[in-house]
């Protein structure tokens, strides 16, 4: 795994350098900036409730370049561990033939983190390179955590199928050593801003509160 995770960081490296970088270098307009703030009954993340079953607030600045480069942050009031989190991320999405593919860079940032567990994460401590290949309604999307995973190499897959309003989702945790848990998650979006998802651990459930966790979660957006 550690060899795929270096593989993986240099080719979205290479291709970020080409698509984002060079694009918004040489280009002086064609950028749209959006941002969007949203609050959910939890913080539900690859199936778990990391607020211990507080709600969520978020919110998300993001600008775009036509060429199908972005970078942006995102934070939430999140984690009942770990505190107040910010994202920093970047990448390209665009079309590839007849996929939609989509690859960027993710820096997870938690800058009030109790010292009982490990102090403050700045950002560039934990990071994912994450790649999503979609055909229509199906969506495959790899998650690879490229730094801050010493103890135990692990990375995320996530295969979803999008009918109209309606979801379906098998996300599977994979770890170098123990468990790796999997679960089904069933989405229903009921308009642009009210979506609702339930989500169970289906696979290797033993260590994992296995209840059901349901999501609401309702989004505005603060710019046109």
């Amino acid at each position: 795994m550690r060899n795929t995770q270096k593989m993986l960081a240099t080719g979205l490296v290479a291709l970020l350098s080409t698509t984002v970088l060079v694009p918004a270098a040489s280009a002086g307009g064609g950028v749209d900036v959006s941002a969007s703030a949203g609050v959910a009954n939890m913080y539900l993340w690859r199936g778990m409730d990391l607020g211990d079953g507080d709600a969520a607030i978020s919110g998300d600045l993001k600008a775009t370049h036509n060429s199908g480069a972005y970078a942006g942050i995102w934070g939430s009031s999140g984690d009942a561990s770990w505190g107040t989190e910010y994202d920093l991320y970047a990448g390209w999405g665009g079309k590839l033939g007849n996929l939609d593919v989509d690859a960027s860079l993710w820096t997870y940032a938690y800058p009030d983190k109790d010292d009982t567990v490990g102090g403050n994460i700045a950002p560039g401590e934990l990071m994912d390179g994450v790649v999503s290949v979609g055909s229509g309604p199906v969506n495959v999307t790899l998650y690879e955590a490229l730094k801050g995973d010493d103890d135990n190499a692990y990375r995320y897959v996530s295969a979803k199928y999008t009918k109209d309003k309606y979801s379906a989702m098998y996300g599977q945790h994979m770890y170098e050593e123990g468990a790796s848990p999997g679960h089904i998650q069933l989405g229903y979006q009921y308009n642009d801003n009210l979506s609702f998802a339930v989500s169970q651990f289906v696979v290797d459930k033993e260590e994992m509160d296995d209840n059901p966790k349901f999501l609401v979660s309702y989004s505005l957006p603060l710019t046109k």
